[in-house]
């Protein structure tokens, strides 16, 4: 009973993001939170491993289970994961985790969701050959149609209603890259760059699920006759609808990379035509990215030495989209 008092008084303890980091490294703490919850579900016995990245705490139990706990100022992440958790069961080509468990210990929302095969895409892509990485993008962009395609009946939670999250974006736009060190010279050009495309950025027809999330680190791959293949979908904290635009930009900065030939067979794959792949959309592409929630180009543009490469917004657009 002793260290049950004893980890509720740490949990209610942590009440910012600086706590957490904190709290991540003592590793007594976080395997007895996940242990807390093993007992609690009568897990079978299995080893228990803290992933290493990752927002929340994640933890792989065993071969077959994942237990995910969220600090009570990620609350929203936690009704996001779970909502669109429950809302791809049997919906999709490919393989999401399934809730077995969801609750709270000592406030701190958890999901306990069985654990998908494969390996995670980040660790492969670098080294993977050009024309399988022309499959996984390929598919990728089918992916991405098939879940804007789904009914988000149910969703409205997380809706972020659009033109509202899109202003607020454009707000504060520029101060947040100045936060993040863009080049003075580009974040001088960021109103009017904006500005030029404004229509596009606001105008938005049937809101479509975003997860947000479509980066190497959440997808699994598998290798099938000495190919690799995407085989999961993970991590649905950050989902919400609006403009379906908006989630092409992780494949884009982060597999893409500047290769025209995969930009072409992803938007291809998600459904454009070579007629409408134009000067407008590649401007669009760019806004957005400036706009996104976790913007930072000096992370998310993963073209070597690209900084040294732009004088201007157009210049990186060109870069990174340019059809």
């Amino acid at each position: 009973m002793d260290n049950i008092l004893s980890l509720q008084a740490i949990l209610l303890s942590i009440n910012s993001f600086e706590d957490f980091e904190t709290l991540k490294q003592n590793t007594d703490v976080v395997n007895a939170i996940a242990g807390e919850l093993i007992k609690r579900h009568q897990l079978p016995k299995a080893s228990l491993q803290l992933f290493s990245e990752g927002t929340n705490l994640v933890f792989a139990y065993g071969d077959h289970a994942v237990i995910k706990i969220f600090p009570p100022f990620h609350l929203d992440q936690f009704k996001s994961d779970l909502l669109v958790l429950k809302h791809f069961q049997g919906k999709l080509s490919l393989q999401t985790p399934t809730v077995k468990y969801e609750g709270e210990i000592f406030g701190w929302p958890y999901i306990i969701m069985n654990q998908l095969d494969g390996t995670l895409l980040e660790v492969l892509w670098d080294k993977m050959d050009h024309d399988n990485k022309v499959i996984i993008i390929r598919e990728l962009g089918a992916l991405i149609r098939e879940v804007h395609a789904l009914p988000t009946l149910g969703l409205e939670e997380i809706d972020c209603h659009w033109e509202q999250f899109i202003h607020q974006q454009m707000d504060r736009c520029r101060e947040l890259h100045r936060s993040v060190d863009l080049p003075n010279s580009l974040l001088e050009q960021i109103p009017s760059y904006l500005e030029s495309t404004k229509d596009s950025l606001i105008r938005i027809g049937r809101p479509v699920l975003l997860t947000g999330e479509y980066t190497p680190m959440n997808f699994l791959v598998k290798q099938v006759k000495n190919i690799w293949h995407i085989n999961g979908l993970i991590d649905f904290g950050d989902a919400m609808l609006g403009l379906p635009e908006y989630d092409l930009l992780g494949p884009g900065a982060f597999l893409i990379q500047g290769d025209k030939v995969l930009l072409r067979e992803f938007l291809m794959a998600y459904g454009y035509t070579p007629d409408t792949l134009t000067p407008a959309l590649s401007h669009q592409m760019m806004a957005l990215m400036l706009l996104h929630k976790y913007s930072n180009l000096n992370i998310q543009v993963r073209i070597k030495d690209w900084q040294r490469k732009v004088q201007s917004l157009k210049d990186l657009e060109n870069l990174v989209w340019g059809f």
